[in-house]
């Protein structure tokens, strides 16, 4: 677990996709707060938060951390919800020399990825995109037919995600 968190103030692809998440919550009609998709952690994306929180039972601070990730993000794959949600902020997206819970987050998908698919090699779960992340996507960009950058944008994201919840 990681005491890496995202909040009020924050932006980016996390913010962005969570944003984009917490509505799918607000169409399967458990919260009822709607989002801007706009990437920024403001007032409407900490309430929605908190709406959520409530529902999954867990404590509600308005801080989207690890347990409040999990929830949301298994409940995405509990429905069965596949994840296709473009980005139109291009400057959105997890990169070399970033760290936080998105990177913990998706550095710990790419692991149980790597338990089943002997062609992804595990990698630290340290929430820091240094240079074995960057590698482990490339491998992953490139198993998956996707632009080999090394760099975890909208398609990767989401990639990323609807193969980890076909587990």
């Amino acid at each position: 677990m990681t005491s890496y968190t995202i909040r009020e103030g924050d932006y980016g692809i996390s913010v962005y996709k969570l944003q984009s998440y917490l509505n799918t919550m607000k169409k399967e009609n458990f919260i009822n707060t709607t989002n801007n998709l706009d990437g920024i952690y403001g007032k409407t994306t900490k309430d929605a938060v908190k709406e959520w929180q409530a529902y999954a039972n867990i404590n509600v601070d308005g801080i989207i951390g690890y347990n409040t990730w999990n929830t949301l993000v298994n409940k995405l794959r509990e429905l069965e919800i596949v994840t296709n949600i473009p980005i139109a902020n291009k400057n959105f997206y997890l990169g070399q020399s970033q760290q936080g819970l998105a990177v913990y987050k998706i550095q710990e998908y790419i692991n149980e990825l790597a338990e089943k698919n002997p062609c992804l090699r595990p990698i630290s779960i340290d929430g820091i995109y240094g240079e074995k992340t960057t590698i482990a996507i490339q491998q992953y960009q490139y198993l998956y037919d996707l632009l080999i950058d090394g760099i975890v944008g909208s398609m990767t994201w989401d990639s990323i995600i609807n193969e980890r919840n076909k587990l």
